[in-house]
């Protein structure tokens, strides 16, 4: 009996001691849970830490966004567009338009000749080529490469252009009086001292009718600040020969651009395009893309504005939806929504805008000084 009553108190002491024990491990785990929930309160802290500082990225990345608006310029025309090396200054006038209105304006001043091109104009003798010219004689009319041809040309309708010694007749504009019964190519020194200043229509305004450009008349200006003007003067009709006895015949470099007798620089074709408008024109001896980069592919490339305030562009592959003005409305990549623009021709000679749609400046839109 007293055996069974031992056998009984030691079981039941094991009993008693392994409770213990279960109690003390299960007292334990809410101890382990706590330190992860202090560790996972401590996530959260971080969480609500990193959540804080995206939302003060968010507030100045907002902040930066609305600084770029602000900076997204109000106008067709900024400053950012045009080359800074040559713009001098851009401010605000208020003008008389060619409609009798008044509007707020672009004054554009640039430093003449910012183009550097070394490509020939007048060649010196018959046996030189060099850039174009428009001849409106009765033999081998057109718009050509200045050589042999044109020259012999001009001789055989009666003009003198070549001396005894084969030597090309040049006019700088600098070397004083010409003899009257002869005929000379034109090819001006250029005045790198001058400034010249563009007025230029803030907002763009449609006329009733279009402008037909004439003549030389001034069409725009250019990013790099030179002047866009329409067809160059011929050698016989054009306004620079006076003297009917005799031929002046301006030279165009090979990209479209020459010297105006007072010095400075400017185009009569887009340049970018240039080297299209010479095939298409069965002139194959000579290119431009020696001395201007043409565009290729499916390129486009703001090049001006013109000066009624519509941008100007070129493209590698014509538009076919032009107007009447060689203008059309697309996006492009500096008017994202779309823009009204006019478009370099890529076969006429010359290639820039026959006519403008909209208001020009009445008078002094360009001056030099």
């Amino acid at each position: 009996m007293k055996k069974y009553t031992l056998l009984f108190i030691v079981t039941l002491l094991i009993g008693i001691f392994s409770y213990s024990c279960s109690s003390t491990e299960d007292d334990a785990t809410p101890s382990n849970n706590t330190t992860t929930n202090t560790s996972s309160d401590d996530d959260t802290s971080d969480e609500d830490a990193t959540d804080e500082t995206a939302d003060e990225n968010q507030s100045e990345n907002d902040s930066t966004n609305t600084e770029e608006e602000e900076e997204t310029p109000e106008f067709l025309i900024a400053s950012e567009y045009f080359n800074q090396e040559s713009l001098i200054s851009i401010e605000t006038v208020t003008a008389t338009l060619e409609d009798g209105t008044t509007a707020e304006c672009f004054e554009i001043t640039f430093s003449a000749n910012p183009v550097e091109n070394d490509s020939p104009l007048c060649p010196e003798t018959l046996e030189d080529v060099g850039g174009l010219g428009i001849y409106d004689g009765d033999t081998n009319p057109g718009f050509q490469v200045m050589k042999r041809a044109l020259f012999e040309a001009m001789e055989q309708d009666g003009y003198d252009i070549v001396d005894d010694q084969g030597n090309i007749r040049i006019d700088d504009f600098q070397s004083g009086a010409l003899e009257k019964n002869l005929s000379y190519c034109l090819d001006a020194a250029p005045d790198d001292d001058l400034e010249l200043t563009f007025i230029i229509p803030k907002t763009p305004k449609l006329a009733s009718s279009v402008n037909t450009i004439e003549t030389v008349e001034l069409i725009g200006v250019s990013i790099d600040g030179v002047p866009i003007n329409g067809t160059p003067p011929s050698a016989i009709s054009g306004p620079t020969n006076r003297i009917m006895a005799s031929a002046k015949i301006p030279s165009l470099d090979r990209c479209g651009g020459h010297k105006d007798p007072a010095g400075y620089y400017h185009w009569h074709f887009i340049a970018e395009v240039m080297d299209r408008v010479l095939v298409a024109n069965n002139i194959t001896d000579i290119n431009c893309g020696d001395y201007v980069d043409q565009l290729l592919g499916d390129a486009t490339k703001l090049v001006g504005f013109a000066k009624d305030g519509y941008p100007i562009y070129a493209y590698a592959v014509e538009p076919d939806d032009l107007d009447e003005c060689g203008g059309r409305s697309a996006i492009t990549t500096e008017y994202p929504d779309g823009v009204y623009h006019y478009v370099a021709s890529t076969t006429d000679a010359p290639n820039v805008p026959v006519c403008l749609k909209g208001v020009a400046v009445r008078s002094n839109n360009f001056r030099y000084e």
